[in-house]
């Protein structure tokens, strides 16, 4: 090989890198320092945002009931908290947004726990914790910790457990149905089995996560590219797709646990579902009949009815005197 072709192809290398350029181990530490730097000059949402104890909410409530529900991201409904499932074009999806405020300590993780949640300090999980107990591969410099987002395990989380609250209000009396946590769940195919086998994550509530879920858009048509809302709203409207898998009951049982065969398990789904909308339906009936106006003639029936009262309790007290 001459001395001309070994310089020619220096130069066509020297090009190559121009065009894509590798980032070592210490840039991508340096760009995460810089991202953590400029998070920290930004409020902190999660420590300006007041607690909300919705076991006062209940307990102000003329009537409440707590729903958990399985959210399928494979059904159409639901596609739009998976997809894009690498961040491209400034857009990511809603595990991606979850995984870098958990990084950012902007929101809190609390431990899966069978049966219940528990959203105390005992049961904090830290981000360091998370990546190295579900193998999410990082690397770590001087304390930082930094995960590329092809890293992110945003493909394997395929559904989402949402706690939901049910309620028709004392000051308002007014029905509503608010989001209280979400739990992702990860699916991943373990040696030995031929399924995937379901990781419940954690649990975050939806207070810390919604000043961020209100500003991240949402495709809220596939037949309309421009028709657009908020996740915040995909939630608070209930757009979502959910099967019922559990109630807030004494004993906190799954519905699998006290059915026997998957037709007597949608039987039940189906019952409370029924349940909870006659409920609405009821309360929104009588809000209805509330707000609506008197009829003049009925006003008019009820001043006559009024004054014949009154002439005859006159009379009454004219015979008693």
């Amino acid at each position: 090989m001459t001395t001309r072709t070994i310089f020619i192809l220096l130069v066509l290398l020297g090009q190559v890198n121009a065009l894509y350029p590798q980032t070592t181990v210490r840039e991508r530490i340096e760009q995460r320092r810089q991202q953590v730097e400029q998070a920290s000059a930004t409020p902190n949402i999660r420590k300006n945002q007041p607690d909300t104890n919705w076991e006062e909410v209940i307990a102000d409530a003329r009537w409440s009931r707590v729903i958990y529900r399985y959210i399928d991201l494979s059904k159409e409904a639901n596609m739009p908290l998976y997809h894009p499932v690498t961040p491209t074009a400034g857009q990511r999806n809603l595990f991606t947004l979850i995984f870098r405020l958990l990084q950012e300590d902007r929101i809190r993780a609390y431990e899966y726990l069978d049966g219940r949640e528990e959203f105390t300090e005992e049961y904090h999980i830290d981000f360091k914790g998370l990546v190295d107990r579900f193998n999410i591969y990082h690397e770590t410099e001087n304390g930082l910790i930094s995960v590329n987002d092809a890293d992110i395990p945003s493909n394997e989380v395929l559904g989402y457990y949402l706690k939901e609250l049910y309620y028709f209000g004392s000051a308002t009396s007014g029905f509503r149905v608010i989001p209280l946590a979400l739990c992702p769940i990860l699916f991943r195919q373990e040696e030995v089995a031929s399924a995937n086998t379901r990781y419940p994550l954690f649990w975050i509530t939806y207070d810390e996560l919604a000043p961020y879920t209100r500003r991240m858009p949402l495709m809220a048509s596939p037949l309309n590219n421009s028709s657009r809302e908020s996740v915040d709203d995909f939630f608070r409207k209930r757009t979502y797709e959910g099967e019922i898998y559990k109630t807030g009951t004494p004993g906190n049982r799954p519905i699998s646990q006290y059915t026997t065969t998957p037709e007597e398990m949608k039987a039940e789904q189906e019952r409370i579902e029924q349940e909870l909308l006659d409920f609405e339906q009821l309360i929104r009936r009588e809000a209805e009949v509330l707000s609506s106006p008197v009829p003049e003639s009925n006003r008019r029936g009820n001043r006559r009815t009024a004054d014949s009262s009154s002439s005859t309790s006159q009379t009454m007290r004219d015979r008693r005197y």
